[in-house]
This record gives C-alpha cells, sequence and structure tokens, in this order.
C-alpha cells in the first residue's frame, strides 16, 4: 500500500530502498518502478546502514550472489560519484549511494541507534541534498515502515510483486542435483513407456455369490441331467455281428457317460457359484510395453504381477448351464488323430526381436516374457485376462521391466477399489432354466472369438470335471 507519495509529474522522486528490498528482491533494474511513480525521474538512494547490511551478506550462503551483484551494480557510482541508470523508460530510474549528516538521536526517542531499520530510517530523515516532500521509503517488512510513518516519512509497501520467487531449500537443491545425476545415468539406458489397461473397472463391481442351498442343488444336478440324455452308440451291423463290434460303436462310451452323470455334473454343481464368479468377474487385460527412446533394450524381461485373484492368457469361458456331456466317437476316428497334436510338441524357434513367453499366464499370480533385443519403436502386447476375487482388497496390477542395460525396474502399478457385492445366483441365472439373466465383461470378445473361429484362444472351464 503506498502512502503520502508526492503528486507524480517530472519532479523527482528519491526512493530510499530497505536492505530486504536488495537482498530478497527481483534485480534492482526489473523491480516494478512505476508502482510509486508513473512518470519523471526516480532517484534511488542507498544509505550507509543499508549497504552495511548488504556488505555484511557478501559470504552468505543464499544471499551472496544476490549481496555480490548489487555491489557490482553500484561500484562505478561510489567510485566515480555518477548515478547508474537503470532505466531509460518513462520513468526513468537512477542509483545513487546517499551521503548523510550526523543523526541527532536525542530529538528520535522511538528510534534505536543500535538497531538496523531505526538507522535506515534515521538515515534516510537526514539525507543530503533532497527535499523533504519527495522522499519516500520502500520496504516489504512493516517494522521500518512503522518507524518512517512515525516520522511523517512517506512509504510504500512493497508487494511480492518486488521479490524473487522462492528459492530451493538444500534439500531441494540435492534432489535436483541427484535427478540430474539419473538423467545422465540414463542416457545411456532404454527409455520405456507402460499402458495398463483393463476392461469395465470403472469402478469394478466384482460378485460375491451365495452357495447353492440343498434344494437348488438338487433340482440344477436334475435339469443338468434332463437335458443330457444318453445318446445312442453305434447303428449299423458289421455283417451281421453283435452290436458290440458295430463299426460306429464307440467301446468307451458308457464308461465316459458315467463319469459325466456321477462326477462331472456333481463336480459342477458343487462350484457353481463358484463358476458364477469366474464368468462375471473376470476382466479382459491388455498391457502394453512400447521402446519410445532410441537405445535398445538388451535381453529385456516384462514381468505382469496381480496382488488380487489371477491373469490368464486367454479369455476362459464358463457354461452356466453345465459340463458339455460326452458324445459317442467311432473307434476307427479316434484311431485317426493320433498324431493330431503332434506338431505343437515341436516348439517355434524364437528370433533375437521376438518374445517368448518364459512364465505363462496359466492362472496365476504372475506371468513373465523375454525378448533378446527389444528395438527402438517396438512394442509388446500382452492380451489376457484378469479375474479378481470377491474380497474387499484391492486390485493392483504391477509392470515391472528389466534389462541388461537398464539400471534397476522401470515399474507401474495400477490400482483399483474394487466395489463387491453380495448376491443370490438367481439373480444372475435363472435356475429354471440355466440360461443367463445378465450379460458379462468378456461376452463380447468371447463372442468375436467364435465368430472369427479363433478356437485356440478361448479356455473352456472343465478341468475340475475332468
Amino acid at each position: 500500500m503506498t502512502m503520502n507519495i508526492p503528486p507524480k509529474s517530472t519532479d523527482e522522486l528519491v526512493a530510499f530502498l530497505d536492505t530486504n528490498i536488495v537482498l530478497e528482491g527481483k534485480p534492482v533494474p526489473e523491480l516494478p518502478w512505476t508502482e510509486i511513480s508513473k512518470t519523471g525521474l526516480i532517484r534511488v538512494l542507498i544509505v550507509p546502514k543499508a549497504m552495511e547490511e548488504i556488505d555484511a551478506k557478501k559470504r552468505d550462503g543464499r544471499l551472496g550472489k544476490h549481496a555480490r551483484a548489487f555491489n557490482r551494480l553500484i561500484a562505478p557510482s561510489i567510485i566515480n560519484g555518477v548515478a547508474i541508470v537503470l532505466r531509460e523508460a518513462d520513468p526513468r530510474v537512477e542509483l545513487q549511494m546517499a551521503t548523510c549528516s550526523r543523526i541527532p538521536w536525542n530529538d528520535y526517542d522511538e528510534l534505536d541507534p543500535d538497531d538496523g531499520d531505526s538507522r535506515i530510517v534515521a538515515e534516510a530523515l537526514n539525507v543530503r541534498n533532497v527535499a523533504s516532500q519527495n522522499r519516500i521509503l520502500v520496504s516489504h517488512d512493516i517494522k521500518p515502515l512503522v518507524y518512517a510513518r512515525g516520522r511523517d516519512l512517506p512509504v510504500h509497501q512493497a508487494s511480492d510483486d518486488w521479490l524473487r520467487g522462492p528459492e530451493p531449500s538444500p534439500k531441494d537443491k540435492e534432489i535436483q542435483r541427484l535427478k540430474q545425476k539419473v538423467a545422465e545415468y540414463k542416457r545411456d539406458e532404454p527409455t520405456f513407456e507402460i499402458s495398463i489397461e483393463v476392461s469395465d473397472m470403472t469402478p469394478p463391481t466384482i460378485y460375491r455369490i451365495a452357495a447353492l442351498n440343498a434344494e437348488q442343488v438338487n433340482a440344477v444336478t436334475t435339469l443338468i441331467e434332463d437335458q443330457n440324455p444318453k445318446k445312442s452308440n453305434g447303428s449299423r451291423d458289421f455283417y451281421g455281428m453283435s452290436s458290440s463290434f458295430n463299426i460306429d460303436r464307440d467301446s468307451s462310451y458308457d464308461g465316459k457317460y458315467s463319469a459325466f452323470i456321477n462326477r462331472k455334473v456333481p463336480s459342477f454343481v458343487a462350484k457353481f457359484s463358484e463358476k458364477l464368479e469366474l464368468l462375471f468377474n473376470q476382466r479382459l487385460l491388455t498391457v502394453r510395453v512400447t521402446n519410445i527412446g532410441d537405445i535398445r533394450a538388451d535381453h529385456l524381461v516384462v514381468s505382469v504381477k496381480t496382488s488380487d485373484g489371477w491373469i490368464n492368457h486367454r479369455v476362459v469361458a464358463v457354461s452356466a448351464s453345465g459340463p458339455a456331456a460326452p458324445v459317442p466317437r467311432p473307434d476307427y476316428l479316434s484311431s485317426l488323430n493320433i498324431h493330431r497334436h503332434l506338431g505343437d510338441m515341436i516348439p517355434p524357434r524364437v528370433g533375437r526381436h521376438e518374445f517368448e513367453a518364459t512364465l505363462r499366464a496359466r492362472r496365476s499370480g504372475e506371468m513373465e516374457a523375454s525378448c533378446e533385443d527389444f528395438r527402438s519403436g517396438q512394442a509388446y502386447y500382452f492380451h489376457g485376462v484378469v479375474a479378481p476375487t470377491s474380497s474387499d482388497q484391492p486390485l493392483k496390477i504391477t509392470v515391472a521391466l528389466t534389462a541388461k542395460n537398464l539400471r534397476g525396474e522401470h515399474t507401474k502399478t495400477l490400482k483399483f477399489d474394487k466395489q463387491v457385492v453380495a448376491i443370490e445366483p438367481g439373480e444372475l441365472v435363472d435356475l429354471q432354466t440355466l440360461e443367463l439373466q445378465q450379460d458379462y465383461s468378456t461376452k463380447e470378445e468371447f463372442t468375436r472369438l467364435l465368430r472369427t473361429e479363433q478356437y485356440d484362444e478361448i479356455e473352456w472351464d472343465e478341468k475340475d470335471e475332468d
């Protein structure tokens, strides 16, 4: 706030700068001089006490450079007696040392000769060759302004615009130094970008499905059995021989159907709620790792971990209507398919720029893939699913990268706070028909895989009933 400033004209205004303006403020030529005068000449004077306090800070760790810079600025004026022009534009600003008369301390009862602020005000009141009505004291501190106003010396309380921005603390400087050092280390390291995407997770609704009661268990078991009756096994005799030698007969069918009724169906019904949780809580998971720098990654290892549930490299399909019943398969057809999967036994060769699954995601908490030479601009994708549990724990998915020419790990974590909903199985499945009442998150992807005949990308959840 400016008080008692003389009218602005071509008249000269003498501004006395408090020590804090020089040491804590912006460089003197850059100060907002128009706040105290719009036109004319501003003659900036530094009284001896202010100069003494500035000199005392020349070796100060924080203020030393500012004190020395001001000394270099004002030195020519002290040596040659000429004003230093700080600003040519209107208002013109010139800088000089002040020459003061002896201070009549007996006349200043409220001022203490040993107090720095008191002495600066007293010296400003006793400077030579300055008209009293054209003086003004500029300070950011309250104390010298109070002393000056008590002696009818006009004042201007400098706003924060007069000050420099906050300087970093020693701790901040050390952190910045370490960051620069790390940046130098990273110049010869690969640079990565990691993306983690989980479908339908804003927020994720995870079902905690109640178990079937005894009556529901019997009803669902009976329904599955009724929907899967035993099929006829063989239809033509072989040259009039008994039916046991029918060419269309599957000699193992009776045993397979018996296992279906006595083992697979009861096992499925016992875990009916778990199966529904798997179906409805499963989410598509996509991880992308890109080398966005100019340096290749040597022997890159990509690790994907989940803190809750598991991840799988394929969509897991669950049928709410139960496991598939066996069908008779003539013995002669079975004998033709002995070598059907022989090609799968020979592992494909992996090139230097290709990824190899070193720890496959098979309903596990972690997967891992490696690449010998991950080039600049190259990208790696993992497409699979994550199946969180119905616990109250958050879901965290972490991707960690290591390489021979990478110091430490490069990681990224995606965290979800789950919304767990307790629900009865009958709210998701019609227990009279075993048809779904609601859609599940992976339905669209599952339908796409079936439509495009990408059956190898589907995992049917029947392993517990085999």
